[in-house]
């Protein structure tokens, strides 16, 4: 090939590319919308940040069964082994880390937008190197991209786009090395290799595809240059398709290898259900949702006559891919929460190219009938893939009748035209609108931009296919750069308006960039429900603190009209049993823990049980003020570096006293439970044990100082608060029983050396709004008989 013509291709594929890419980016989601692609995106996460492999923000979706002591962290490692998807997805996270206005989950989800427009432009290389004209090769290429599921899946973070793009790369390896000299044929033999190895990396099961690169790596004409050649081609392209059709239809057979599959781990009970979903069904065949597929039969026997070895490369991929994954995935056929057949995208616009001897016919030949076939299924193929698209996947279970439980594997969806997908969904549109990222964020100028942009790649595509030596050749390449540079402006226009990722949420930026500057390495940011995820998904950009996020309370009522399940005094209730490990496994290896809460004090129906189990076996330091007008987002800090006295156990604290405020508070004793030796900059953490001598009807607050010995002002004062975080109110005391009362305050790191005292005094704000103190007797007093000072002397060094 010369160098012009080689030229002429890349213009041509960066044109295509661009195409594709500009109609998916047209339809952006941006939605982790199954719990395999949010555990993928936390895997990017910790890779990118902390150099493993933990699920920390989708911890509550799949929490680990089993914490050891010795783990730094009480985290699940990301289940899956393939891992190339994910590596490939750690620039894109950078980039969004390193870009002041760019989302990571953003960022993240347009990896798959560029796979699958590569995908298209693999397509076309692959049609050219089998020798079809530029037009047709085009054709195959933008059908591929627009017309099957590389479409659909083009939103997820699923890993089948990718295995699909390795394929089409070692099937183009395999194809350039025909008829070449031995080196450049070896050369593409390893190619080949590689590509399959890295396939094999991004998913597995891609290596269902050995049978039909092997055929395919054959020379042209293997199969037709004798009699004997010829028959070998039979039995090579009937023997998989018989077993395919044995296995399908025959359950006798499925039955009698139901015993040695189970040996090698197989389940055989779904094997024909499998099958007859995969390539029968018409509402989830690989034929159903990319319709275009279906001129592959006539064209194959077209090939036939004269490249009987693609023929047969195809029939081995359809039957490894569909019959492999029968068999692989037993129970699990059907893929999850996906769009069918998900398993089987890899090999999909690989066996489009069956159909270009059609194409090729069309095109050439202008057979009207078949230009209304080809056409009117592309139609039907964008319509399928744009509800695809269109919403979330939840929906669609959710829009089946009643039995179906929410099912999308349910049988009639897949016979039944009223419950296909693509009927469906489309009726949903009225009430929840389109789930793209411009419609969500209000941008319906980022739409028209990715739309003109569609175009301007379809007329620079078009003229390229008419006169390949016309004007403007630098045209596709200056696309692909507007295309990019476009996709970050429109990017970042969204970053503060995707209601999907909270963008909006200010109080969660402030609390962000105030953790950002005063996190340590090492913190954790522990979340007690999966409230806040999408905003930390999408906008934190600093590693530290790490957060985790807890499966939700039952104790933690979800509205006012939604009760909690669980109404339990008992602290170990209100948890389950493994959010409670990780509480308690995070403490113990940390000096401090931050804790984001959704729920405020003035939200009179919520029981917070995270945060009074927080006050009741830690340190309460400090609820961080934000100023954004926003009363449920609260970002609170809490001593860990040592368990507070179990306020189940009776005992007393080490240090008796005999303050007593009033008449009828009484301050049994403290607890110092580090010590009074203290440096500048260090967290007093004090423990305080009080009993009621009476009914108090009155809800008093505690505030206690740090003075210095020799009297003068407070060098630091701790927060304002009623006992327990004000979770334990003066007034619900019954008289006679103790209550642990723990607080933590930080020293000022310019603080002077020397001896101080700690001041307690308990007030409340009457009615008129002025606050009278309670006065105090028993010990040593302060501030005229309001102020009591705890029976200990503290010392900085």
């Amino acid at each position: 090939m010369s160098a012009a013509a080689r030229r002429h291709q890349a213009r041509l594929f960066l044109a295509l590319v661009s195409l594709v890419i500009s109609v998916y980016l047209l339809t952006f989601r941006a939605i982790p919308q199954s719990g395999d692609t949010l555990q993928a995106f936390d895997a990017v996460s910790s890779a990118a940040r902390y150099g493993d492999w933990l699920m920390d923000e989708s911890n509550w979706a799949k929490p680990s069964t089993r914490i050891r002591e010795s783990q730094g962290l009480p985290l699940a490692e990301y289940a899956v082994e393939e891992r190339l998807n994910a590596l490939l997805a750690i620039p894109l996270f950078k980039l969004a880390e390193w870009l002041p206005r760019l989302g990571n989950l953003h960022a993240v989800w347009l990896l798959n937008v560029i796979i699958c427009g590569l995908c298209a432009g693999l397509v076309y290389l692959l049609a050219r190197a089998m020798e079809y004209r530029d037009a047709v090769a085009a054709l195959l290429a933008v059908c591929a991209g627009l017309g099957t599921n590389l479409w659909a899946y083009s939103q997820t973070f699923f890993r089948e786009p990718l295995a699909a793009c390795l394929l089409l790369a070692a099937f183009l390896a395999l194809q350039l090395g025909q008829g070449a000299s031995p080196r450049t044929r070896l050369a593409s033999l390893a190619l080949a290799a590689l590509a399959l190895i890295l396939a094999c990396a991004a998913k597995y099961s891609a290596a269902l595809a050995i049978p039909a690169l092997l055929v395919f790596a054959l020379p042209v004409g293997q199969f037709s240059r004798s009699r004997h050649a010829r028959r070998v081609a039979w039995i090579a392209l009937l023997t998989p398709l018989i077993l395919l059709f044995l296995f399908m239809f025959v359950a006798p057979l499925s039955s009698a290898m139901s015993r040695p599959l189970a040996r090698i781990g197989l389940e055989s009970d779904y094997i024909g259900i499998a099958l007859r979903a995969y390539l029968l069904s018409p509402g989830a065949s690989l034929w159903a949702s990319s319709p275009l597929l279906l001129l592959a039969l006539p064209g194959c026997v077209v090939l036939w006559r004269r490249e009987r070895r693609l023929v047969i490369a195809l029939s081995c991929l359809l039957v490894g891919f569909t019959l492999g994954h029968a068999l692989l995935t037993g129970r699990h056929w059907f893929g999850g929460l996906s769009f069918p057949p998900r398993f089987l995208l890899p090999a999909t616009p690989v066996l489009l190219l069956a159909a270009a001897p059609l194409a090729e016919n069309m095109l050439s030949r202008r057979r009207f009938w078949l230009r209304f076939l080809w056409f009117g299924l592309l139609g039907y193929g964008i319509w399928i893939q744009f509800s695809a698209v269109s919403l979330s996947w939840i929906h669609f279970g959710e829009s089946l009748p009643p039995g179906a439980s929410g099912l999308a594997e349910w049988a009639p969806a897949m016979l039944e035209p009223r419950y296909f997908r693509w009927f469906v969904t489309p009726g949903r549109w009225a009430d929840l609108g389109l789930e793209f990222l411009w419609q969500r964020a209000d941008q319906p100028v980022a739409s028209l931009s990715f739309a003109l942009m569609a175009l301007f790649s379809s007329l620079t595509l078009f003229r390229l296919l008419r006169n390949p030596r016309g004007p403007w050749p630098y045209a596709p390449g200056l696309l692909a750069i507007a295309l990019a540079a476009l996709t970050l402006l429109n990017l970042s226009a969204a970053y503060e308006r995707d209601p999907r990722a909270q963008s909006s949420q200010a109080a969660l930026h402030e609390a962000f960039a105030f953790l950002a500057e005063n996190a340590t390495v090492g913190d954790a940011l522990v979340l007690p429900s999966n409230h806040y995820v999408p905003f930390i998904m999408n906008h934190q950009d600093s590693a530290w603190p790490r957060p985790v996020a807890l499966s939700g309370s039952p104790a933690q009522a979800a509205s006012p009209k939604q009760p909690a399940t669980v109404f339990s005094e008992n602290p170990y209730s209100w948890f389950d049993s493994h959010s409670l490990r990780v509480v308690q496994h995070l403490a113990g290896k940390r000096e401090r823990l931050w804790l984001l809460a959704n729920t405020s004090p003035f939200m009179r129906w919520s029981f917070r049980p995270l945060e009074r189990y927080l006050a009741q076996h830690y340190y309460p330091l400090r609820e961080i003020p934000l100023s954004a007008a926003d009363p449920s987002v609260r970002l609170l800090e809490y001593s860990t570096r040592s368990p507070a006295p179990n306020p189940l156990e009776p005992f007393a604290g080490d240090i008796e006293s005999n303050l007593v405020y009033g008449d009828r508070i009484r301050l049994l004793s403290l607890e110092l439970p580090n010590g009074v030796v203290y440096r500048p900059g260090e967290t007093i953490e004090l423990s305080l044990l009080w009993r009621a001598e009476a009914q108090v009807r009155e809800d008093y607050t505690v505030a206690w100082f740090i003075v210095a010995e020799n009297s003068g002002p407070p060098i630091t004062q701790g927060t304002d608060s009623g006992p327990q975080a004000g979770f334990a109110p003066t007034s619900s005391w019954q008289p006679g029983a103790p209550i642990w009362d723990n607080r933590a305050l930080r020293l000022p790191s310019d603080a002077s050396a020397g001896p101080y005292r700690i001041w307690v005094l308990l007030y409340r704000v009457n009615d008129s709004g002025a606050i009278e103190r309670l006065p105090v007797r028993g010990g040593d007093v302060a501030e005229a008989g309001t102020v009591g000072v705890l029976p200990l002397v503290i010392r900085l060094e």
